[in-house]
């Protein structure tokens, strides 16, 4: 990036850091993505180029809607606005306006369809399918967040059959999963909704770690759990927990090897710097040493000469000793800072409470149809807490569970994870036989931590008790997790497992562990994990 700048090449740099930009993106880092580009932004208007200023502008304002941040989206994206429209190009101003239709819609506003009609009007003027599709497209998710769902299937069906004639495999799964997720949250058609992601799949079959392949399996599984086909549906949650983890290892592998071109650029620039420098010090030294040889014709003027430049070559030497302690310790934070990274990536990839409330929020959004107009005015409020505690999350993610389960071990976390459920409703207790220095493996204790948490949330959303407790304890060789509440239990005859928990119990299986439950009527529940390391 440096080496771009040194050379005057400023397009260059400034499209390498939208696609930088958009790696942290995907990794949830809007911290990272935001800095890399604002320092673009610097270079951009520093050297007036106006087209990658809309460009890196956009991308802010996206970032910034993602963080939900919409007053600092707003406030970027007029900014692009007003240079599109001094360059007077459709195709940035199109740009520029489908933000702005994603920022108004994001925030309900009624703005959302004065963009969208911005947009669809420069894109009805294309024959491009792909242009069209996308158009289509629009529609539909302005018409399904009016929850107008007749004009949003007849945008999705057209948008479908514009994506088709692209023949383009990455526009045709884009716009398919729409359509399967209309079928399958709002005309609750779940076997066609399954058609339309095994297709997806189909076309995704030379990379099915791919979001849309992985978004498929969740999505196929909800709709076999949703037909009461519990095997089938948890075969296919088993398949997305499959990609995930590839998933999920690739893009950790990928910022890590990010981290490290950064960190190798850095390296061989300072040894650059010093080659130079120590260059630039033997010339000098060769100069010297030229006066040297003509102060020795000048006597006591060359006498006086010498002692004068060995007093100057002391000093210079002294600061080039400083210098050199001053490079080693640069180098050093280098390394802490590329290892604080790579942590720090590690932490966002294992926080996947936001990942969960989305979830909680498509599920909300699938039943809100069948519920009375009473019932949904609940599921209004249900859903403003919903946003509220997904805003909390995204603020806190990079303070909470996973950087203590890193720090501290699991018994530190699972005790904080207890304090932090309690409530004036509920008090969850911790209590461990195991010795405070006891440490597990790094990837064992994510497990644990995360099975705890189910369980917890399971406790909260469905036993209805007030006292929750989690013993940890060890026997044989063995770790034992038990977790119990006063809550009004149910007839294990009656109920068959939920999908959580059956979740958690086939991953159980997998590590060679036993999960054990007991319930009755008005008994509360005690569930008992034992796994070893």
């Amino acid at each position: 990036m440096i080496k771009l700048l040194n050379a005057k090449k400023y397009s260059q740099y400034c499209d390498i850091a939208l696609k930088r930009a958009q790696l942290f993106r995907d990794l949830n880092d809007s911290e990272n993505a935001l800095t890399i580009l604002y320092e673009a932004l610097k270079v951009a208007e520093f050297h007036n180029l106006p087209k990658h200023q809309i460009l890196i502008h956009c991308k802010i304002g996206n970032v910034q809607i993602d963080a939900y941040n919409f007053s600092n989206s707003k406030k970027v994206a007029y900014k692009a606005k007003k240079i599109a429209h001094k360059l007077n190009d459709p195709e940035y101003i199109k740009n520029v306006n489908q933000v702005l239709y994603k920022l108004h819609t994001s925030i309900g506003s009624d703005s959302a369809l004065y963009y969208l009609n911005k947009v669809a009007a420069y894109k009805s003027k294309s024959k491009d399918y792909k242009e069209i599709s996308s158009n289509y497209n629009n529609y539909y998710t302005y018409y399904s967040s009016k929850k107008d769902y007749v004009n949003a299937k007849k945008n999705i069906l057209e948008a479908v059959k514009y994506a088709k004639l692209t023949k383009d495999k990455k526009q045709i799964s884009i716009i398919q999963m729409n359509l399967g997720v209309f079928h399958l949250q709002f005309d609750k058609n779940y076997a066609k909704a399954i058609e339309i992601f095994k297709e997806i799949i189909a076309n995704e079959a030379n990379n099915e770690s791919s979001s849309m392949a992985s978004t498929s399996y969740l999505n196929i599984s909800y709709a076999y759990e949703m037909l009461g086909d519990y095997k089938t549906a948890m075969k296919y949650n088993n398949k997305y927990l499959e990609i995930q983890d590839v998933v999920i290892n690739g893009r950790l592998e990928q910022a890590s090897q990010e981290i490290e071109t950064k960190y190798q650029i850095s390296k061989i620039e300072d040894e650059y710097k010093h080659k130079n420098q120590e260059l630039a010090d033997k010339q000098r030294r060769n100069q010297r040493l030229l006066l040297l040889l003509g102060a020795l014709f000048l006597l006591g003027i060359g006498l006086f000469y010498i002692f004068f430049q060995n007093l100057k070559l002391k000093q210079k030497n002294k600061l080039k000793d400083l210098d050199s302690d001053l490079q080693y310790k640069i180098i050093s934070a280098t390394l802490d800072g590329q290892d604080q990274e790579r942590t720090k990536i590690s932490e966002v990839l294992h926080d996947n409470v936001s990942a969960t409330l989305s979830s909680v929020g498509l599920h909300l959004s699938a039943f809100e149809s069948s519920l009375t107009p009473e019932q949904r005015s609940d599921l209004k409020k249900t859903r403003a807490l919903l946003k509220q505690a997904h805003d909390k999350v995204r603020d806190l993610s990079h303070e909470l569970v996973p950087p203590l389960l890193v720090k501290f071990g699991l018994q530190f976390a699972l005790k904080d994870l207890c304090e932090n459920n309690s409530n004036s409703l509920v008090k969850f207790n911790y209590h461990s036989e195991l010795p405070k220095s006891k440490k597990f493996n790094h990837d064992f204790e994510t497990k644990i931590f995360y099975f705890v948490s189910e369980l917890f949330n399971n406790a909260t959303k469905h036993s209805k008790a007030t006292e929750v407790n989690l013993n940890l304890k060890e026997i044989n060789g063995m770790l034992q997790i038990i977790v119990s509440d006063n809550g009004k239990g149910f007839n294990m005859k009656e109920k068959p497992f939920g999908f959580g928990l059956t979740q958690i119990r086939a991953r159980v299986k997998n590590m060679n562990g036993n999960l054990k439950l007991f319930s009755k009527p008005d008994e509360g529940t005690i569930i008992t994990i034992t796994v070893k390391e």
